[in-house]
């Protein structure tokens, strides 16, 4: 399988630095695996969503193969380049959340 290493690099980058600040914010000092069992849970449905047990299995036969220019280490630089997509994201579902809140009027004028 042919894959785009750049998409795949900035992908893993996002998704990384998206779950590191999900977990900074949702965990509790106390139980903080409590949120990272939460997150693999999350992932496992959502990989079983999105491409199912007979694509998982290719997917997980090629995820040796597959390498971050980092040596599959998200540095902090790479983080920081990749908190404006985050924030912006965070701006869009805070948008949803205030137009879902506002109320509808039904009326025709």
């Amino acid at each position: 399988m042919a894959a785009d290493v750049d998409t795949i690099e900035r992908t893993s980058i996002v998704a990384y630095t998206l779950l590191n600040e999900l977990h900074d914010v949702l965990a509790l000092p106390k139980a903080p695996d409590d949120v990272t069992l939460g997150i693999l849970m999350g992932l496992s449905m959502f990989m079983d969503d999105k491409v199912g047990p007979m694509r998982a299995k290719r997917l997980m036969s090629e995820a040796p193969t597959i390498v971050l220019k980092t040596d599959a280490h998200v540095t902090s630089d790479q983080m920081q380049r990749i908190l404006p997509v985050l924030r912006a994201f965070g701006d869009h579902l805070k948008d949803l959340r205030a137009k879902a809140a506002r109320p509808v009027d039904d009326t025709v004028a």
